[in-house]
């Protein structure tokens, strides 16, 4: 494999615009297969990143639709959310060829497992995107934050691309760790995602609020700790200093979250990545869920309600 990797972006919203829009400024000729209104928007403006310090504009270096049969490439970064994981992943092998990889920083902690049973674990890096970001138009992102990723090998062999990734990452000003144990650091983002995702949505309102309220600070204890419980109990790599953090975190932290977007912007919501992982694993191992069930109950009848809307209009 080369010394710079090829790499291919997988999901044109706003966390795949804005990598490969900084990748592709940053002169590395990234790939990128988007869909729709994105994919029509891309191809004639290109990327748009509107941040603090002002407008970034750049192309990607090649544009294609899923239909399209590119040559492969060396590293697939996949971000599409969670539950278009399945839909994709069919097209990954002619993506990366006999020699490549793919490295999710998807939301959730199942996507590895969909990814391995695909392509085999040695194909399969993981990783963990953080970042403020919202998709304003197709091909538009508003940058609240820079960006930062932990990333490791996760399943992947010895020759993964690690290090030549966390380079160019960045050379594109995208602030890169490499974790041994990434699977950990995975883990303890997903315990703080089950507390901030549905919760922001639900209430609609942001971190701060609701750790301000005695009753929402409570709720979002309730919701770590269930999936905190199901997670050791199915063998997952954190202990209870992981948990402390991610509860210490959450008092500090005043953010909002990509489900209460979605679920501002009509889009599908990610519940089952986070309820839906949660009461899986607890179900298995005998656990009960019940702040977990409630939220996840809520969180259905928001989707199936917008949904209703949606299709009286």
């Amino acid at each position: 494999m080369a010394e710079e990797p090829a790499v291919t972006i997988v999901g044109a919203g706003a966390t795949g615009c804005y990598l490969a829009g900084r990748m592709a400024a940053a002169g590395i000729p990234v790939a990128l297969l988007a869909r729709g209104a994105s994919l029509a928007a891309i191809g004639a403006d290109g990327i748009r990143i509107e941040g603090p310090d002002g407008t970034l504009r750049a192309r990607p270096a090649r544009l294609f639709a899923a239909g399209d049969r590119p040559p492969p490439t060396d590293v697939v970064i996949l971000l599409v959310k969670s539950y278009d994981t399945d839909g994709v992943h069919a097209l990954l092998p002619a993506l990366i060829g006999v020699r490549g990889y793919v490295l999710t920083l998807q939301n959730g902690i199942e996507n590895e497992t969909i990814l391995a049973a695909a392509l085999g674990p040695d194909r399969v890096m993981s990783g963990s995107l953080y970042i403020g970001v919202a998709r304003t138009a197709p091909g538009v992102v508003a940058a609240r934050t820079g960006a930062r990723i932990v990333m490791g090998r996760g399943g992947a062999d010895a020759a993964a691309p690690v290090a030549a990734l966390a380079a160019m990452f960045a050379r594109a000003g995208i602030d890169c760790a490499v974790e041994t144990d990434v699977l950990r650091a995975k883990w303890q983002k997903f315990l703080f995602n089950c507390g901030l995702n549905p919760l922001s949505a639900v209430a609609g309102v942001r971190l701060g609020a609701i750790m301000a309220d005695a009753e929402g600070a409570r709720l979002f204890t309730a919701l770590v700790d269930e999936a905190y419980r199901a997670g050791r109990a199915a063998g997952a790599p954190i202990d209870e200093a992981a948990r402390e953090a991610v509860l210490a975190l959450a008092a500090r932290t005043d953010i909002g979250s990509s489900m209460a977007e979605d679920l501002a912007a009509g889009r599908p919501l990610e519940a089952d990545a986070f309820a839906g992982t949660v009461q899986r694993l607890a179900r298995r191992h005998g656990l009960a869920t019940p702040a977990t069930d409630s939220v996840a109950a809520l969180l259905g009848l928001l989707d199936r309600g917008r949904q209703r809307q949606s299709s009286a209009t």
